[in-house]
């Protein structure tokens, strides 16, 4: 009798964990209908050159996004606490210390995210979207009492990922690798149920065809050749990501000293970013159009390597600056860039190594290997590339973390004194001693 009432217990939780999915997968599916829309309005044709300055031309509509963005945004991110904004980091922190997240600031943060997103800001959605995801399962905490608090945050970011990129399996693998940082039978199908919810939700409200990438061609066959060029662009993308991971978490602390007032903030960095706009319209916004036109092999090898160190210093200043956005797709366009150079320069004609170059860079920046060689796979559904992948991730991935930190979330922690690997540590320390 014992046994039957906890499994009707336990059925009972997966049931809570899916209705949880869905509910955050169709708020997330909101927010993803919203960026979508600015963007459609103020989209750029995406030149495959550098452009000359006789075919100068700048976007009056952008113009009007960024400027109003910048202004919104300006508004928004000082009247954050600090101002600081929030992001997986502090989810992480409320997972470890089983506390609720900072719902206010939290919100507000996923607010300032739109803003920046719509207007153009070189950011992405991958990581606003995973604190979105568990300030709405915190909010809704006392109607998902059989769920822990650590599980039930944990089932938020999971689901609005595997709404967000259909990424239902990477999503349930992030969720141990970077937010709960365990493995536990019993916390692992509550955080898989929650992922299928949010993914089945997206299914529903916007069909079952999205692939954000697009691979074009074969792989290069796996040989020694392939296997030193996965090495080579896991070498270079964990230099580029080392230098990226240093910018995007100290230039807040320079935006400081620089005593431009935090409302100001976003409107330099609109200014800028327009300015640049029409030579590289590329770095507007995400860049998921320019990642799928390198992996088509369609960029100058000139533009390629502008592209890698433009991107790292536009998605800083942006963080930097208050505008606020995701590391994930930013990271996967330089990945992209890096890999593209290698296509172009020994790629005997495939297209390949620009997808391992985007795998290599996010799982750097996320410090999250595993998921970020599966949410590629699932963002592009094609496995042919997954075993060279493995192999540039996992470079890229050591490199950066011996250089600078596993992840920009923990470097960011770090910079404000918090080291959750190491806490992690000493209470599974703690509690062993406690057994013996």
């Amino acid at each position: 009798m014992v046994k039957i009432q906890k499994m009707f217990k336990d059925m009972h939780m997966l049931l809570m964990a899916l209705i949880l999915g869905n509910i955050v997968g169709l708020a997330t599916c909101g927010f993803f209908a919203l960026v979508q829309m600015a963007l459609a309005v103020w989209k750029l044709p995406i030149p495959q050159n550098l452009v000359s300055f006789d075919e100068v031309q700048y976007s009056t509509t952008l113009g009007m996004f960024m400027l109003g963005g910048g202004l919104l945004a300006g508004l928004i991110f000082s009247r954050l606490e600090g101002p600081r904004s929030h992001g997986p980091g502090d989810l992480m922190i409320s997972i470890h210390k089983d506390q609720d997240p900072d719902l206010k600031g939290g919100f507000l943060t996923s607010l300032l995210t739109l803003v920046s997103v719509s207007s153009g800001a070189s950011v992405g959605v991958f990581g606003p979207i995973i604190h979105y995801g568990g300030c709405i399962a915190s909010a809704l905490k006392k109607f998902f009492g059989g769920l822990t608090r650590s599980v039930l945050l944990a089932s938020g970011g999971a689901a609005a990922i595997g709404a967000l990129f259909s990424a239902p399996i990477a999503a349930v693998i992030f969720a141990h690798e970077m937010l709960l940082r365990r493995v536990r039978t019993s916390e692992s199908a509550p955080v898989v149920m929650a992922a299928l919810g949010g993914y089945f939700s997206a299914v529903i409200l916007l069909g079952d065809n999205r692939r954000f990438l697009k691979v074009i061609g074969d792989p290069l066959p796996l040989s020694a050749f392939s296997l030193s060029m996965a090495v080579a662009i896991g070498i270079c993308c964990g230099l580029v990501s080392t230098l990226y991971i240093y910018l995007v978490t100290s230039g807040p602390g320079w935006a400081k000293q620089s005593k431009i007032p935090p409302i100001l903030r976003p409107l330099v960095a609109a200014a800028i970013l327009f300015a640049l706009s029409p030579f590289f319209p590329q770095l507007i916004g995400p860049g998921m159009p320019s990642v799928n036109m390198a992996l088509a092999g369609k960029f100058s090898l000139v533009l390629l390597v502008c592209l890698v160190f433009l991107k790292v210093g536009a998605t800083a200043m942006c963080r930097s600056m208050g505008f606020h956005g995701g590391i994930f797709l930013p990271a996967a366009f330089i990945g992209a860039m890096i890999g593209g150079i290698f296509d172009l320069a020994v790629g005997e004609g495939s297209h390949m190594f620009a997808l391992l170059g985007a795998a290599a860079c996010t799982g750097s920046a996320i410090g999250a290997p595993i998921a970020a060689v599966v949410i590629l796979f699932e963002m592009s559904g094609d496995y042919r590339f997954i075993v060279l992948a493995m192999v540039s991730v996992a470079v890229s991935c050591q490199i950066s973390r011996s250089l600078i930190a596993r992840s920009i979330w923990d470097r960011g922690l770090l910079l404000r004194g918090i080291d959750l690997d190491k806490d992690a540590e000493e209470m599974h320390r703690q509690h062993h001693q406690g057994k013996a």
